[in-house]
């Protein structure tokens, strides 16, 4: 099955719109049942998720640190099995992050690649994502600058200055 750039591209805003809104309802109408998301590989329980369940979770996760999460697309590009989209990413860290990281009250704001892979059925199949972690660390205040002097030069340089 071959899949058009706008098909690509309506996969990437029903991500979207499933982030922004937390309904995951009809995840299966895109995420495909073998859905196997790279960036849950980290956690010995999510790494054993697959199909429209992982994606859910993942959803769910996002939603609980982050409140006003909000994603948008930026740009995107695409072929027959490939989608690669970068979207800006806003939200406030008020809940853990995927039980790891205890909520800081800070507000976050980062870019990120979105790689997805579609599988033979039509639907997504894959995820892989690339973003600045150090910069979503720092604004989540999990990493210090340790030199006092270049401290509000990266929050200036990545937009984080209060």
């Amino acid at each position: 099955m071959s899949n058009t750039h706008n098909d690509n591209i309506q996969f990437v805003r029903n991500i979207i719109d499933v982030i922004n809104s937390g309904d995951t309802t009809n995840v299966s109408d895109f995420i495909g049942p073998t859905y196997y998301n790279h960036e849950s590989q980290m956690d010995p329980v999510r790494s054993k998720m697959r199909g429209p369940e992982e994606f859910s979770d993942t959803v769910a996760n996002l939603r609980k640190a982050f409140s006003d999460l909000h994603y948008e697309l930026v740009d995107s590009v695409s072929s027959n099995k490939k989608i690669v989209a970068i979207v800006s990413v806003v939200g406030k860290h008020t809940g853990s992050f995927f039980g790891f990281i205890p909520p800081s009250g800070n507000k976050i704001s980062y870019q990120a690649v979105h790689m997805f892979t579609i599988g033979d059925d039509g639907k997504i199949s894959e995820h892989k994502a690339i973003r600045d972690d150090l910069a979503l660390m720092y604004q989540l205040g999990v990493v210090k600058a340790t030199v006092s002097q270049y401290e509000n030069f990266l929050k200036e340089w990545k937009g984080t200055r209060q």
